[in-house]
């Protein structure tokens, strides 16, 4: 009797361990997004089934990261990216249920720490399957549709390491900024690196000590042979910060499809902006528009270092490729007209030679603030 009670004690233990894991992985499998402990910093990898986020702290130095793991469906194998000190990390991981091994570490740092944020991932056990990422894509807001269909090749120039000290070389593809270091002397650069789109060859640009440097520099996948040294000073170190370029893979494209969004993107400010009133403008304005363009608005602007408040009028076409400007400035008319290609203002005529250097600040004023007003012919 006592051997009957037991099968059946053991029975129902069985029977409610199993009804726990299918419970748990039901849960899993209906994880979304909004399940996960924190936002992620990496797309998942669409070659896997399913991922997470796991924040993770190094304790020895109090390195706090976010990491996010990418698997497959019998959790085998994983696939984790991070960021550590502005570094991107990546790890390729292959498990047996019993044991990690580590086939791919990007830095060769993280090897160490995989087996740790991998536990954690399985223990916390919120996997969102990788194609509700699409998904969710598809009931975003039109809006955020028409931003997410702006396929930008690389990177925005918002995304370097360090604002670039030179301007990139448009005879190459792409171009990034390197942070680098002599160690020996302790100089601290900061390098423009224009690069071929496979790689092949690099055109390198810094300052060390007053004295401009300049690389050229191909690339077999193998070995660099630097071909032009304009002072002789940087062959050395060219291969470190190339390789450091090549490591941290921020690259900003000459022609990344980026122009068609800003075009698309001021089709709808255009439209936008139609709609404005005199009304709408945030000051009277003291100069009536330019009737030789389509549409006006009205900018409040200071010069801070004499504490000078304007109130400019500034006049454009459609496509807000030319700007006529006049405002006064302390009892003199000033009027400057200025180009503009979607990236940088040109001035072309300033009445009094004064506005010049504001002139682009005001403009970008105008287009952010994106009130026009029809001018009436």
């Amino acid at each position: 009797m006592k051997k009957k009670v037991l099968a059946l004690v053991l029975a129902a233990s069985m029977a409610a361990s199993m009804a726990t894991s299918v419970s748990v992985f039901a849960e899993a499998a209906t994880a979304t997004v909004a399940d996960l402990p924190a936002e992620a910093q990496f797309e998942p990898n669409a070659d896997y089934d399913e991922y997470t986020v796991v924040e993770y702290t190094i304790e020895d130095i109090q390195a706090d990261l976010v990491c996010t793991v990418s698997t497959n469906k019998d959790h085998t194998e994983f696939y984790l990216e991070c960021n550590f000190y502005g570094d991107d990390q990546m790890t390729k991981t292959k498990y047996d249920g019993k044991e990690y091994t580590v086939e791919e570490d990007k830095t060769g740092f993280m090897k160490g720490d995989t087996p740790a944020i991998l536990d954690k991932a399985l223990e916390q056990n919120i996997w969102v399957p990788i194609g509700d990422a699409a998904a969710s894509d598809d009931a975003k807001t039109d809006d955020t549709k028409a931003d997410d269909a702006k396929e930008i090749k690389g990177v925005t120039e918002d995304k370097l390491p360090a604002e670039p000290m030179f301007e990139a070389n448009k005879d190459y593809d792409k171009w990034t900024v390197v942070e680098y270091t002599i160690e020996d002397i302790q100089a601290d650069l900061v390098c423009t690196v224009s690069a071929k789109e496979d790689n092949s060859e690099f055109y390198l640009e810094c300052n060390f000590y007053g004295d401009d440097q300049m690389t050229k520099t191909k690339y077999d996948g193998k070995e660099y042979t630097v071909e032009e040294d304009k002072t002789g000073f940087m062959k050395g170190d060219t291969p470190a910060i190339l390789d450091k370029a090549i490591e941290q893979d921020l690259w900003v494209y000459f022609d990344n499809g980026a122009d068609d969004a800003d075009a698309a993107a001021a089709d709808d400010a255009a439209t936008d902006g139609a709609t404005a009133t005199a009304a709408d403008l945030p000051a009277e304005p003291q100069f009536e528009p330019n009737k030789d363009y389509d549409e006006y608005t009205v900018v409040e602007y200071t010069i801070e270092d004499i504490q000078a408040d304007l109130v400019c009028t500034v006049s454009t076409n459609k496509d807000h490729t030319e700007f006529y400007l006049e405002c006064n400035f302390y009892g003199d008319d000033q009027m400057t007209k200025t180009t503009y290609d979607g990236k940088e203002y040109k001035v072309e005529e300033d009445k009094t030679g004064f506005m010049k250097g504001d002139t682009p600040a005001i403009l970008d004023k105008a287009l952010e603030q994106n009130i026009w007003v029809t001018i009436e012919k």
